[in-house]
């Protein structure tokens, strides 16, 4: 091999090995976040329109979950629940709206609805099953042009569920309203 071909055949296993290696301090120097990484640990596409699309994951500490849909079939909120748990044990406040407790669900769009569907992000720390799981949900509608304004949605949510771990993940449309096919589900938990 030409000396010039074996330099740069050096020069990217030397570059990949940096790439792989990389690690962040903590601002304070404190050990790795290596750690910190996402991971899929579950998805759902739906083949088909559908009222719900259901996910069932594994204990995690730290949970990121992120929803896309399309228009769906009629006008209806987005409601997220927790281990199928549909008794009064949700409560959330939406951006300049009214807290509301004792909920069934926690409404993630609140009939902020868009006939082209939208975008959620969640962030949800589910590190003990003993307390209460804080939910913290950004939503985007979808828009066609840059001349449109963006409609959002950002909720500060908890489950006030003391006694399990969060394994299992519902968006359920209110009424008869349904997701359109290929509406998704990934979910994404730090590595532990």
């Amino acid at each position: 091999m030409p000396p010039e071909l074996q330099k740069l055949q050096s020069d990217v296993e030397q570059l990949r090995l940096i790439l792989t290696q990389h690690q962040h301090q903590g601002f304070d120097f404190s050990p790795s976040l290596r750690g910190q990484d996402w991971q899929q640990i579950g998805k759902t596409v739906l083949a088909a329109a559908a009222t719900s699309i259901r996910v069932d994951i594994p204990q995690k500490q730290f949970l990121r979950i992120l929803i896309q849909w399309g228009a769906k079939s009629a006008g209806s909120d987005d409601y997220l629940r927790f281990n199928n748990d549909s008794a009064g044990n949700y409560t959330f406040i939406n951006s300049g709206g009214t807290a509301r407790t004792s909920q069934t669900q926690i409404d993630i769009r609140d009939a902020l609805n868009s006939a082209l569907g939208g975008f959620a992000v969640i962030d949800i720390v589910n590190n003990l099953s003993s307390i209460v799981k804080p939910v913290i949900v950004h939503v985007a509608n979808r828009i066609t042009s840059a001349g449109t304004a963006q409609t959002f949605y950002q909720i500060f949510g908890t489950w006030v569920n003391t006694a399990n771990f969060i394994t299992r993940i519902d968006l359920v449309s209110s009424g008869a309203a349904t997701f359109p096919a290929n509406s998704s589900i990934l979910v994404l938990s730090s590595k532990e």
